[in-house]
């Protein structure tokens, strides 16, 4: 604090740049990300046990503490947030996670929750008197043990890393996460009981410009007409796209803190907050008119679904494009490049990426941009969520061709930069597309029984003799074509290398870290909802047919591969309801 400073005076010496802090040398015999890795795939396996053995009885008993059935959203929900938070931090400490060893004794005190929780649960259908099934003593011990198995995955982090830490930022967030859900009913009653008679009201003066004669029950909120109404339950007031619109806007803001005038920017959330909720009244006008016009089961199994998420959609998106290009609201003026100039020279001047190729030269440009990566597989999004609009559940989507044309266009609009520079088909990325149809489809028999009474309704040949074969063919194109591009270029092409680095242009294709390998592997899986498990180990295998040769039409190759002989096995079985 008061000592003399000897160090030369940087006035009279030249200025030398600062050498590069030393990076710790791994352990004699470190496997990097070994650890981590373990740690990820025995949580992983847990998860599935329990999920597949205990899981919904679980939920089921711990559900009763809180008087409604825990919900599975609810729970992954606020694991997830914990595990984003656990994720910044691992990110924040690198080195420390990439070469610490394994350490066996966290391993072996982290399975005892979970054996705990799986043996007390194997044991009330035979090992408890009825008397004391359901009892709120079993309900608490079920919950106890429940929570100290989702706690003890803290234990699975390695050795060297500040568990304490990691477990106050995870606990927080969770518990925020959980305190939101909790009030989160409450609060939906509350705006529905003040907003609710207005919302009928509202519609019901608009519904009669266009529909003679409306039927209107407010105490009951029933609308429409004799032929079709609709009850408007408080989750149709509008509170969820509020609140969908509220996170957009404020992940925005944040992300883009730097860019934006406060408060100015501020003011996108009552305007956000008065779009979603007229949105939502024509939403519902929408709905009624189209079960009265077209038909009430599109109304109800399309309609009503997805027409909110069009509207968060336009609404949401379309307003941060607005304000992003007004100079009221934001620091550059519109159509100003200089700071994304600034930002590409940057990145160009950098270091490479961890783990990127050491023969790529620095700054260079590496396989398509983001936006041909991403642009295919939102046109793809996009079409989905609008031909949505006028289908119905389990039954054969007419407008599919739609999706296929839409993204065929696009890719064709890109072919410039999507052209490969040389072709040739891998015989690995092949063998590994049937390795991978070969685990989904054992795994899908495994956990999800056939019901052979979805498959007539899927069937195309109810189009006759004609159509049927046609709306065949371009479902397959769509299936073996267009979605494994598109699939590929967004979760391989551009997920992956973002995982290595922000600045996605100048990772090569095939650059493998763990980190990148097993998260994009799991999006690729939750993306795929019921079918999650087989859908990550695909994932995993279509990753490896990218790291392979290091391009991006290897795993394009291996997707293709997978999707066409499941379409083959389809077409052979009949089993239409098996078509992804």
């Amino acid at each position: 604090m008061g000592g003399m400073n000897t160090a030369p005076c940087p006035m009279t010496e030249p200025l030398s740049p600062a050498a590069p802090a030393a990076v710790p040398a791994p352990p004699a015999g470190a496997v990097p990300w070994r650890a981590m890795l373990v740690s990820v795939a025995i949580l992983a396996l847990q998860i599935v046990a329990i999920d597949r053995l205990v899981g919904e009885e679980t939920l089921a008993l711990t559900g009763t503490l809180f008087g409604r059935r825990f919900l599975r959203k609810e729970l992954l929900i606020a694991v997830l947030a914990a595990a984003v938070v656990l994720q910044h931090v691992v990110r924040r400490n690198l080195d420390t996670y990439r070469l610490a060893p394994l350490d066996a004794t966290r391993l072996a005190a982290q399975s005892i929750p979970f054996l705990a929780l799986l043996g007390f649960m194997a044991t009330i259908p035979t090992g408890l008197p009825q008397s004391l099934v359901g009892t709120t003593a079993t309900d608490a011990i079920a919950t106890v043990l429940l929570l100290a198995w989702i706690a003890s995955a803290l234990l699975l982090l390695p050795h060297g890393a500040d568990v304490r830490r990691a477990a106050a930022a995870a606990a927080t967030a969770a518990a925020a996460v959980a305190g939101a859900i909790a009030i989160s009913d409450r609060v939906t009653n509350v705006f529905w009981v003040t907003t609710g008679g207005v919302t009928v009201d509202v519609v019901e003066r608009l519904l009669a410009l266009v529909v003679a004669d409306p039927v209107v029950r407010p105490s009951k909120f029933v609308i429409g007409t004799e032929a079709f109404q609709v009850r408007i339950h408080s989750p149709c007031s509008g509170y969820q796209g509020i609140t969908l619109v509220t996170m957009l806007f404020a992940a925005y803001l944040w992300w883009f803190r730097a860019y934006h005038r406060f408060p100015r920017a501020l003011v996108i959330f009552p305007v956000g907050v008065v779009l979603v909720y007229l949105a939502n009244i024509v939403r519902i006008i929408a709905l009624i008119l189209v079960g009265i016009h077209i038909s009430p089961e599109i109304a109800v199994d399309g309609f009503h679904s997805q027409a909110g998420w069009v509207a968060f959609l336009v609404i949401g998106l379309g307003t941060i494009w607005v304000v992003s290009r007004m100079p009221y609201f934001t620091t550059l003026p519109a159509g100003d490049t200089a700071e994304a100039d600034r930002a590409v020279d940057a990145a160009a001047a950098a270091p490479l990426p961890a783990g990127a190729k050491a023969d790529a030269p620095r700054g260079a440009l590496h396989g398509p941009s983001v936006v041909a990566c991403l642009l295919p597989y939102l046109a793809l999004l996009a079409t989905q969520i609008l031909t949505g609009l006028f289908s119905t559940k389990g039954s054969l989507d007419l407008l599919y061709p739609a999706r296929v044309a839409v993204v065929a266009a696009v890719l064709w609009r890109l072919r410039g930069e999507l052209r490969p520079r040389s072709w040739s088909v891998s015989p690995v990325a092949v063998g590994i597309g049937v390795a991978v149809c070969a685990a989904w489809m054992a795994l899908a028999g495994a956990f999800t029984a056939h019901d052979s009474n979805a498959d007539p309704p899927l069937d195309p040949m109810q189009l006759g003799a004609v159509w049927g074969p046609v709306w065949l063919v371009v479902r397959l194109v769509g299936y073996v074509v267009t979605v494994p591009i598109a699939e590929e270029l967004a979760f391989r092409g551009f997920l992956t290398r973002r995982l290595i680095a922000e600045d996605v242009e100048r990772v090569a294709p095939g650059t493998f870290t763990w980190l990148s390998f097993v998260v994009s592997s799991a999006v690729f899986g939750i993306y795929h909802g019921a079918d999650w498990l087989p859908a990550t180990i695909a994932g995993a295998g279509f990753a490896l047919a990218l790291v392979h040769r290091g391009r991006i039409g290897d795993a394009i190759v291996a997707h293709a591969t997978t999707n066409g002989l499941i379409a083959a096995s389809v077409i052979a079985t009949g089993r239409w309801s098996n078509f992804g």
